[in-house]
């Protein structure tokens, strides 16, 4: 990777992540926002707020997420990262920690949270900031570090997820059983509470040969994950299909959305993504100057 490479895909994740991670805290608005109200009685403090006993009050919750929102579109901008880098990563973290802290523990946030500290904490703003013209950079050991970090979080997350079925599901989860039962017992159970559902994956449950290879699949890409740190660019985009299709299948059978894989921005770090960066801005770049030249 060149040093202007380097430099320029730093800068790319980073507005790829913090528009999403921005975007992200706006559509969930409502449910930060209702948050707020909940009962003191129903927190119990997990990650870094693991000290947390009673609930925030509710006006300093809302002030926070607005200052979140804030500093999200800062970081977006690469504006002041010094400052807005580092701010924003903590304070989504904090936030979706705090929203984990009711009792609903979910996992959607946690890969976007430890990138946003990664490339917080990284001279990520070297290129493609607000306010600034693009820098010549002598050193990029530290954008070449941020990348295969994020990196390196990709292959762990979901190394951890394929260990973890195997630990907790043994040979029944091979052999197809656990997941077909955990889609019948999902679906059902939100059917009966009135839940968005999928009717795909009631349906599906009816084939039970299907689920072997089904559940083998599951487990080999999310194990597979080890080899992306020491891969090329072939083994890394045949791996982020796999794993992006795995999302999608999720998604039809379960109705389980992850946003961040789903939207393709969680393997971006695998990609050379500067390159279409590099063209947008060329393009934008020549269509401003025949503007300018016309008038």
């Amino acid at each position: 990777m060149t040093d202007s490479s380097a430099t320029e895909r730093l800068a790319v994740l980073r507005i790829l992540t913090g528009g999403y991670a921005t975007l992200f805290l706006i559509v969930r608005s409502r449910s930060f926002w209702q948050g707020a109200q909940l009962p003191s009685s129903r927190v119990e403090g997990v990650g870094v707020l693991w000290f947390l006993d009673e609930r925030w009050p509710p006006l300093s919750m809302h002030v926070f997420f607005v200052v979140t929102v804030v500093l999200g579109v800062l970081f977006t901008l690469g504006w002041r990262f010094r400052l807005s880098g580092p701010m924003f990563a903590f304070a989504f973290l904090v936030i979706a920690t705090y929203r984990m802290s009711f009792g609903h523990v979910i996992h959607t946030e946690h890969l976007v949270a430890l990138h946003l500290l990664v490339v917080g904490f990284s001279p990520a703003a070297d290129a493609w900031r607000c306010g600034s013209h693009h820098r010549p950079i002598t050193n990029t050991s530290a954008h070449d570090a941020a990348i295969r970090l994020m990196i390196w979080l990709v292959a762990i997350t979901y190394v951890l997820a394929g260990l973890a079925k195997i630990r907790h599901g043994g040979w029944d989860w091979l052999q197809g059983d656990v997941l077909r039962n955990h889609i019948a017992y999902d679906n059902l159970r939100k059917e009966l509470l009135g839940s968005p559902h999928s009717p795909i994956g009631g349906w599906l449950v009816r084939f039970d040969w299907l689920f072997p290879p089904a559940a083998v699949a599951t487990t080999a890409v999310e194990l597979s994950a080890a080899l992306l740190p020491f891969g090329g660019p072939r083994l890394r985009t045949i791996w982020a299909f796999a794993a992006w299709g795995f999302h999608i299948v999720v998604l039809m059978t379960m109705a389980i959305d992850f946003p961040y894989p789903v939207t393709g921005i969680a393997f971006a770090p695998l990609f050379a993504v500067e390159v279409p960066m590099r063209r947008i801005v060329e393009h934008t770049r020549l269509r401003f100057g025949r503007a300018r030249v016309s008038t």
